[in-house]
C-alpha cells in the first residue's frame, strides 16, 4: 500500500534539495499538524524528538528562542528549511542524507549562524535501480528486501578477496589452517535434496578449504549439540530440524556464499568432554584467523531466535521509511528521472547482544574478515575498512591494525599497550561461566607471548608486573556516572564445582589479579608516561627471587592456561599499616569519593646532627598527616580488620589487608598523598595472593 503523503511531500524531489534550500514547513506547528496525516511528515516529526530536547521544541512551537540557541540566533524566523546531501564516490563516512534546519538555512547553519532545532534523515535506494547506481545506502528489514543481506555479503566479500592485500596477507592461501571438525553443508553440485549436512574431520579432507565460522550468543535455545553419544551419528547426518534457528541460518548462508564448509562450536566441540574443550578452546586463534568469513549474529541474544531477520522497527516503535523522487541526477542536472529513493530514520552502528558477551569478544578479534548483523543493519568488516549497509565507509582501520592480532602487532612496549587497552575492552563482558575468564583470552594471550616471550601470571606479564599489578576499577578511577562498580564473580546457575552455591560469588583467581573481579578494570595506557611504570628510580616493588622471577611456584606461567585461581607472588616493597578515617575526599564529576588513609605507626624523624636545634613545636592542635588516598575494590563491603598500603610506584600503590598466616591479599588501590611517609620504611618480604 502506497504511503499517505501531503501535497508538499508528495511533489518533493531530492533534486531540488540538494541544490538549494527548500522551505518545508512555515513553522513547527505546521510541522506537527501535517504529521498527524502525512507520514513523511511524521518521519520528520519522530526524527525531531529523538535529536532534540522537549524544552527546546517547546520553545520553537511558542516561537521563543530555544535555551541551547545563542542570542546571535534570528529570533524572527521559525521557518523549516530542508537541504540534501549526496556522495557519489561511495566512500563517505556519513550517509546520503536529507538535513532539516529550524530558523536558519542549513547551507548557513554554523558558527556565525547557529540553527534553533535541527536533524536529519537517511536517503537509500533499492538495488538494481537507477537511483542505487548513484546513492549507496540500502535498506534490508523483515518487510524491505529481506534477502538483500546474501547479495551484500557476495559483493563485499568478492571486493575485499580481489582488491585488499592487506587482508590476504594476514591469511595466505598456502598456509589456511581448518578446525579440528566443521560442517559440510552439502555438495554444491548436487540438487538441494540429495545433498547431506554432516560433521567432517578436516583431517580426512585431500586440502584445507574455505569455511565461515560462527558467532553469536547461546542464550537458551541452543537444541542439538555434539557430544560423545551422537557423535558417530553426526558424522554420518546432522539433522538440521533439531538444530537452532542460528545455526540453520549460518547454514544458509554459508551456502548462499558459495563456501562448503562452516564451524559452529556447539556442533563443532564435544560437549561435556572437559579434554576436547580446553583443547579447541586454545585453537581459537587459528579458528577464526583463518576463517573465510566469521559471520557475527550480533542482533540475537539466544540462538533460538535466529539473526538474519531485521525487526528493528517493529522493537524499537518506529516509523516505515517513506518515498521521495530524485528527479535527474542532482550532480549534473541531466538525464533522466532516476526514479525513488526512500527517506529513513538514521540507523546505528551497533553490534547488538553479542558485543556485550566475553567469548564474542575473541572471536571478533581474531577474525580478518567478518559479516556482521548487527542491531539496526548489516556491514562488513575486514583490515581493509567496514562497509555499512546504510552507505558509511570507515575506512580508518588504525584501531584494527594496531590491535594484538594485526599483521605486525608492534614493539613489546606497543603490545604490552594493546594488551591492556584490550583487556579495557573485554572486562565490562558478561560470562555465563564465570571460570572461564581465561580462556576467552587464551588465543589473544599465545599471540601476545610470541612477541612478549614471558611468563604469563593469571592475566600480567611477568615483564611489566609493577603496571599490571596496578589495575583499578573503571568507576573508581573516573566517574561513578558513566561506569559501574566492579562486582564478586558469581558461580554458574548450572554449577557442579565442588563447593560452589549457583549465583554466590566464586574465587577464579588471586586477589591481584584483574580477573579475580568482575567490571570494566583499566590502565593509563598514555605512551607519554609508560616510563614511570619502567624506570628504576620509579618503582618500588621486585621479585625476591635471584633470577628476577616474580613467584617460584612450580607448572605456572604458560600462556594457554584456563585455570588459575590460586598464584601466590613473593617480592619485596615498602608496606605500611594504615587506617581508614572519617575524612573523605568528596567525589567531583570526574572523580569518585576515596577514604583518607593514616598510617598508625608514622615513619620515625630523620636524625638531625648535634649542631641543630630542633624546631619550635608548632602551636595549636596538630594536623592530621594522610599517607594516601584509597579506593576499595568492593567499596560496600566491610572494611578489612587491618589495612596495609604497599607503595608500587612513585604516586601508587595497593591496598592490602593480611591473613593469619601472614599473607597479603589485594583489596583496593590507593594514590599517594604524602610520599614523605615512605621515604624512611624499609623495604621488607611481601607474599602476596
Amino acid at each position: 500500500m502506497a504511503p499517505v503523503l501531503c501535497s508538499k511531500c508528495s511533489t518533493l524531489r531530492f533534486y531540488d534539495l540538494f541544490n538549494d534550500d527548500l522551505v518545508f514547513h512555515p513553522d513547527i506547528s505546521s510541522l506537527v499538524q501535517s504529521a498527524r496525516k502525512c507520514e513523511a511528515c511524521n518521519l520528520w516529526w519522530t526524527q525531531l524528538q529523538r535529536s532534540s530536547t522537549k524544552e527546546d521544541i517547546a520553545a520553537c512551537l511558542a516561537k521563543k528562542l530555544p535555551s541551547a540557541a545563542p542570542k546571535s540566533s534570528n529570533n524572527g524566523d521559525f521557518k523549516i528549511y530542508l537541504r540534501g546531501e549526496c556522495h557519489p564516490a561511495n566512500t563517505a563516512s556519513v550517509t546520503d542524507q536529507i538535513w532539516l534546519s529550524c530558523g536558519v538555512l542549513v547551507s548557513a547553519v554554523g558558527h556565525d549562524a547557529p540553527t534553533k532545532l535541527q536533524t536529519n534523515l537517511a536517503v537509500f535506494a533499492d538495488p538494481a535501480t537507477p537511483a542505487g547506481a548513484l546513492f549507496a545506502g540500502r535498506y534490508s528489514t523483515a518487510a524491505h528486501h529481506p534477502e538483500y543481506h546474501a547479495t551484500f555479503a557476495k559483493n563485499t566479500l568478492a571486493a575485499c578477496r580481489k582488491g585488499h592485500d592487506v587482508c590476504n596477507k594476514a591469511r595466505p592461501p598456502g598456509a589456511r589452517q581448518m578446525p579440528t571438525r566443521v560442517i559440510d553443508v552439502g555438495d554444491p553440485t548436487l540438487p538441494a535434496a540429495k545433498r547431506v549436512t554432516r560433521i567432517v574431520l578436516t583431517k580426512d579432507l585431500k586440502q584445507p578449504q574455505p569455511y565461515t565460522a560462527l558467532s553469536y550468543c547461546w542464550g537458551t535455545g541452543t537444541q542439538a549439540m555434539l557430544n560423545d553419544k551422537n557423535f558417530a551419528d553426526f558424522t554420518n547426518v546432522l539433522p538440521e530440524a533439531k538444530l537452532s534457528k542460528a545455526h540453520t541460518e549460518a547454514l544458509d548462508l554459508t551456502r548462499l556464499l558459495g563456501i562448503r564448509y562452516v564451524w559452529i562450536d556447539a556442533l563443532c566441540i564435544i560437549q561435556g568432554n572437559q579434554k576436547d574443550w580446553e583443547s579447541e578452546s586454545k585453537r581459537m586463534a587459528s579458528v577464526y584467523g583463518n576463517a573465510e568469513l566469521t559471520i557475527i549474529a550480533g542482533r540475537s541474544a539466544d540462538s533460538g531466535r535466529g539473526f538474519l531477520t531485521n525487526n528493528y522497527l517493529a522493537t524499537k516503535k518506529l516509523p516505515n521509511p517513506v518515498p521521495l523522487k530524485v528527479g535527474p541526477h542532482p550532480h549534473t542536472g541531466e538525464g533522466p528521472d532516476l526514479g525513488t529513493v526512500y527517506l529513513a530514520i538514521q540507523r546505528n552502528k551497533a553490534v547488538g547482544p553479542v558485543d556485550m558477551r566475553g567469548w564474542c569478544f575473541q572471536e571478533a578479534l581474531l577474525s580478518n574478515r567478518a559479516l556482521v548483523f548487527g542491531e539496526d543493519q548489516v556491514f562488513y568488516q575486514c583490515r581493509h575498512h567496514t562497509r555499512y549497509e546504510d552507505g558509511c565507509v570507515d575506512l580508518d582501520v588504525s584501531k584494527r591494525e594496531q590491535s594484538l592480532t594485526s599483521v605486525n602487532p608492534g614493539t613489546k612496549a606497543e603490545v604490552l599497550r594493546r594488551w591492556y587497552q584490550m583487556l579495557i575492552s573485554f572486562t565490562p563482558r558478561a560470562l555465563t561461566e564465570p571460570h572461564d575468564i581465561f580462556a576467552c583470552v587464551v588465543s589473544v594471550a599465545l599471540v601476545t607471548h610470541g612477541v612478549l616471550k614471558a611468563r604469563y601470571l593469571a592475566g600480567l606479564w611477568e615483564c611489566d608486573m609493577p603496571r599490571g599489578l596496578l589495575w583499578k576499577s573503571r568507576w573508581s578511577y573516573v566517574s561513578s556516572r558513566h561506569f559501574q562498580p566492579i562486582q564478586k564473580p558469581l558461580a554458574a546457575p548450572f554449577t557442579k564445582r565442588k563447593g560452589e552455591i549457583p549465583g554466590k560469588p566464586v574465587v577464579r583467581a588471586p586477589s591481584w589479579s584483574w580477573a579475580h573481579v568482575t567490571g570494566q578494570v583499566f590502565w593509563d595506557t598514555n605512551p607519554r608516561i609508560e616510563s614511570k611504570w619502567i624506570d628504576p628510580k620509579n618503582v618500588f616493588v621486585r621479585p625476591r627471587d635471584s633470577k628476577g622471577l616474580w613467584t617460584t611456584q612450580p607448572g605456572v606461567g604458560n600462556p594457554d592456561a584456563l585455570y588459575m585461581p590460586a598464584l601466590e607472588l613473593q617480592l619485596f616493597g615498602k608496606v605500611v599499616e594504615v587506617r581508614c578515617t572519617n575524612v573523605l575526599k568528596k567525589k567531583t564529576p570526574l572523580t569518585p569519593e576515596g577514604t583518607m588513609m593514616e598510617s598508625i605507626k608514622p615513619a620515625p624523624s630523620a636524625k638531625l646532627p648535634p649542631s641543630a636545634k630542633p624546631a619550635p613545636a608548632p602551636s595549636g592542635p596538630a594536623k592530621p598527616s594522610y599517607i594516601a588516598l584509597g579506593y576499595f575494590d568492593f567499596p560496600s563491603d566491610p572494611k578489612p580488620a587491618n589495612i596495609w598500603c604497599l607503595l608500587v610506584v612513585a604516586h601508587e600503590g595497593l591496598l592490602l589487608t593480611r591473613d593469619g598466616k601472614g599473607k597479603f591479599h589485594r583489596v583496593g588501590w590507593f594514590a599517594v598523598q604524602d610520599a614523605k611517609q615512605f621515604e624512611t620504611v624499609k623495604e621488607t618480604a611481601v607474599d602476596l595472593v
